[in-house]
């Protein structure tokens, strides 16, 4: 995403769909990586129902992944481009912290100083 949007010349302005040239054709290939990446962290809460962890089953995890995937749906369908990258950077940059504080706890070593 952060090469993508360096190589597009992407800003925080309004800005069309095809406004990036050739850097557009590669946006969109990472955004629909991106959107895949969604379905794939949904199906964290088939996983907390497998294992019987209904306890990590919240409101906001079920919402935020839900609303998620059906957001980044109409994305990809009418402005895959554009301002489009901003909301995955960030997302991207905050699922990061989540699943590194995930990989973390599950160090014994580690868990009590977390």
């Amino acid at each position: 995403l952060v090469m993508s949007v360096y190589q597009g010349g992407y800003n925080f302005f309004c800005q069309n769909t095809h406004s990036g040239g050739e850097a557009d054709n590669r946006m969109i290939n990472v955004l629909w990586w991106y959107y895949f990446s969604k379905l794939i962290e949904f199906m964290d809460t088939f996983f907390f129902i497998l294992r019987k962890n209904n306890h990590q089953i919240t409101f906001l995890h079920v919402y935020h992944h839900a609303t998620m995937l059906n957001i980044w749906w109409f994305v990809m369908n009418w402005v895959p481009c554009g301002h489009s990258y901003f909301g995955a950077t960030f997302n991207s940059f905050i699922h990061v912290l989540m699943y590194s504080y995930y990989g973390l706890s599950a160090v014994p070593a580690i868990r009590p100083y977390l």
